[in-house]
């Protein structure tokens, strides 16, 4: 029988902490950034880190944190950064938006994410940085990109966008490279609607960071409106209009506090996936020496007798909402005219098989089950 309600393919999950905070924000008449904003940066901090210092900003995106994250690595005009094909227009345009140049690798067909043996390849005298996505979740080989980045001294800020709460051998990303920006926009495991944090050990790199994230200013201008501050302030550099909001940063308080309970669900779901769809399709990567969140659930078609783009259409008659993450970059019309060789096999291969199936923690089990029996019909499994 087909279900009467749409299940999307991810869906903010909301309890009555995060209405209860916002309200509070709401009513307190402080909305724009401010000490919530703080709390919620220490706070993720103490989720985050494990026994040394870590430092973090609050910003407005991660598209905005990895846009300040290569302006105070010193990244500028003509300089290479290399970045996986695989990922989303942010990852790419953040290193035009400062002259810089993208550099385009292919991917790892079992993890999405990028090829580091076919990203050293790519290196040259301009390469000055690498940004690594780790796919729907799933960690990068953070031991070979540290290799890779002493051996070439390149800079490495991860594009944690997917991984909030992802463990690279039972370490918590955030924890590894010069800088790692998380992403909290609304289908995240954390979500805030919009939103993002940056983190570093490096507490001078942040400092720089929270300064051009609110037009260069030299303290925290927020300070100025409250009983103890002072009006005068000074801009000391070029900055940019970036910062995290208190309504937003209440969400993020909320959602931090649910967080592990939030991701069990996640796993539990991605569990009954892997158990009831084994053998009809093929997963992304996951390892017991790594801890993956999900994101994202994505699948690998196996099946000749339907293409994905009608196994989309035959989920939407049956309720289902389904997504594909991602186009690869060098398929858009911009960067067709940029990288014209197209020398990425792997992502050409896999692209027109996969498929990202509902995923959110406020799904439950009987959904996932739909889902899967759905799919075994579509697929004569």
């Amino acid at each position: 029988m087909i279900r009467k309600e749409f299940l999307p393919v991810s869906r903010p999950d909301v309890s009555e902490k995060e209405i209860t905070k916002v309200a509070e924000i709401l009513r307190s008449g402080w909305w724009t950034t401010g000490p919530v904003v703080t709390e919620f940066e220490n706070n993720t901090i103490e989720y985050l880190r494990d026994s040394e210092d870590l430092y973090a900003v609050g910003v407005n995106s991660c598209t905005s944190g990895l846009h300040l994250a290569l302006i105070a690595s010193g990244i500028g005009s003509q300089d290479e950064v290399i970045i996986p094909t695989w990922t989303f227009a942010a990852t790419a345009q953040v290193v035009e938006w400062i002259g810089a140049i993208p550099v385009l690798c292919d991917i790892e067909e079992d993890s999405l994410n990028i090829d580091l043996s076919k990203a050293e390849k790519l290196i040259t005298s301009r390469t000055k940085a690498i940004i690594p996505v780790h796919m729907a979740g799933y960690p990068c080989d953070l031991d070979g990109l540290r290799n890779l980045a002493r051996k070439y001294n390149l800079k490495v800020i991860e594009d944690a966008a997917h991984a909030f709460g992802t463990k690279y051998y039972q370490r918590k990303i955030g924890n590894f490279s010069d800088l790692c920006v998380f992403s909290f926009y609304a289908t995240k495991t954390l979500a805030t609607g919009e939103g993002g944090m940056v983190v570093s050990r490096d507490k001078q790199l942040i400092e720089k960071i929270r300064q051009k994230s609110y037009f260069g200013i030299n303290k925290e201008a927020f300070k100025r409106y409250g009983a103890t501050g002072a009006w005068f302030y000074d801009i000391e550099d070029l900055g940019y209009k970036c910062n995290l909001d208190s309504i937003h940063a209440a969400l993020g308080l909320a959602q931090l506090e649910r967080l592990d309970q939030m991701v069990a669900i996640r796993r539990q779901i991605a569990k009954r996936y892997r158990d009831g769809l084994s053998g009809l399709v093929d997963f992304t990567a996951d390892s017991d020496r790594h801890f993956h969140p999900y994101h994202l659930f994505i699948i690998k078609l196996r099946s000749p007798a339907i293409t994905r783009n009608d196994l989309i259409i035959e989920l939407k008659k049956r309720n289902i909402g389904s997504s594909v993450h991602f186009i690869p970059l060098h398929m858009h019309s911009y960067y067709k005219k940029r990288f014209p060789e197209n020398n990425f096999p792997v992502a050409n291969k896999t692209f027109s098989n996969v498929l990202s199936i509902p995923m959110f923690s406020a799904m439950t089990i009987e959904d996932a089950d739909y889902v899967i029996d759905q799919l075994k019909i579509i697929l004569g499994g």
